[in-house]
Order: structure tokens, then C-alpha cells, then sequence
């Protein structure tokens, strides 16, 4: 009986490479796009519970502090695992908020739903074989404006005690304006370091509503 399942297994895994492989560099991103935003579930009761339970003391204060609320639940209790037999699959966020386990793209859509279900907004970035969340910050925001919000996490941190400070706020200030905080698990907070630094890099970056671009966001 094992050694039946053994041979399935290897034969799945040979049939998927085969498909796989004939899939165009812009199949596999639509592909990847359409998978990813299908996982994003904010209206799922179980995301919205979750969101309002850790964020339910910060209602009334800067968004920013229901951001770091959700980022260090995420954080803490995630548990890394790679997909099952080296097939990439997207869980559901309705099930990540039961499980807290998956590799780093359901760790992302995880992210975002909770970030949405607040009425806030977020995308994924996929980049050198790594997927991750950013929250929505605004538009054209200056400089005071961004030293705010690194003041309104170390502030966070500061009165939980917390001995973790903003090192240097991370974020990607694209070319229409639109200001986002990098939410990767990189760093112990909101704003950490990214993944990839270097100006050649191409991102996709996907959207909550399924849309998606190529982009070079380092440049």
C-alpha cells in the first residue's frame, strides 16, 4: 500500500512539472495573481473576529497601532511550512486565521485580510522566490509625515513594555504617490527590512481586488 501511494505521488509530482513547464513567464504570474487573490478573504467571519479581537483597545486611536496589533499576532505565532510535495498552493485566509501555519505567500494573504477587514488596504509583492505583505500607509505623504507613523510604532512597542524600536522604516513609495509599508517577517515590527534591496529586482505586485503589475520598486 505504501509503496502505491509512493509511486502516486512521484507520478503527480512528474505530470505537475510537465504542466508546469509549459506555462509562459506571463501565465505563471497570472496564475500566481489569480491564486493569491482568491486567498484574500477580509469579508470571512473567522478574519473579522480575529481582526476586532486584537485590535478592539485600539479602535479609537492612529491606525497604525491596529497595524502593529495584527503584525505581531501574525509574527508570533506563525508557523512556517513549505507547501505539500513542492506543489505551490494558496490556502485560504479563512483557514490560515484557524491554523497560523503555511508558507510565506498564505502568511501574506493572512496579513492583508486582517488589514482589510479594518477598512484598511494591502497587496502582495512576489520577488526573488519570496512573497510579502505591505499595508497601504496614503499618498504622496512627506517626510514628517512618514516619521509620524515610525513615532506611532516605536510608541506601540514602547507601552507594551517592549524593548523593539524601529531601526529604519521600510516602504515603497511608488510612482503614483501611493506610500506602502513593507509587513514582511524579516524584523520584529511593522516596517522592517525587505528582502531584496537590489534596483533590478522585478516584483509582481498583486491587489486585493486581483489586478497585478510588474513592477521595479526599488528603482
Amino acid at each position: 500500500m505504501k509503496k502505491n501511494i509512493l509511486l502516486l505521488f512521484i507520478v503527480l509530482q512528474i505530470c505537475s512539472l510537465q504542466i508546469y513547464s509549459q506555462f509562459t513567464k506571463s501565465q505563471v504570474e497570472a496564475l500566481t495573481a489569480m491564486g493569491i487573490a482568491a486567498a484574500i478573504e477580509p469579508d470571512h467571519f473567522a478574519i473579522k473576529k480575529k481582526a476586532a479581537e486584537l485590535t478592539e483597545i485600539h479602535k479609537d486611536e492612529e491606525f497604525i497601532r491596529s497595524v502593529c496589533a495584527i503584525f505581531d499576532n501574525v509574527f508570533r505565532n506563525w508557523n512556517y511550512q513549505r507547501d505539500p510535495g513542492g506543489m505551490e498552493y494558496f490556502e485560504k485566509a479563512g483557514v490560515s486565521v484557524y491554523t497560523y501555519s503555511g508558507d510565506c505567500d498564505d502568511y501574506a494573504t493572512l496579513m492583508v485580510s486582517l488589514i482589510k477587514s479594518l477598512g484598511g488596504e494591502g497587496r502582495i509583492v512576489c520577488v526573488s522566490g519570496h512573497a510579502y505583505p505591505e499595508v497601504y500607509l496614503g499618498k504622496d505623504l512627506t517626510k514628517d509625515e512618514l516619521k509620524d507613523i515610525q513615532r506611532g510604532i516605536d510608541a506601540y512597542y514602547e507601552e507594551k513594555g517592549s524593548r523593539t524600536r524601529v531601526k529604519y522604516l521600510n516602504y515603497h513609495y511608488d510612482s503614483n504617490g501611493t506610500v506602502w509599508l513593507n509587513m514582511d517577517y524579516q524584523e520584529r515590527y511593522p516596517g522592517g527590512r525587505f528582502v531584496e534591496y537590489s534596483p533590478d529586482a522585478e516584483h509582481l505586485v498583486i491587489y486585493s481586488d486581483g489586478s497585478y503589475e510588474l513592477a521595479y520598486l526599488n528603482k
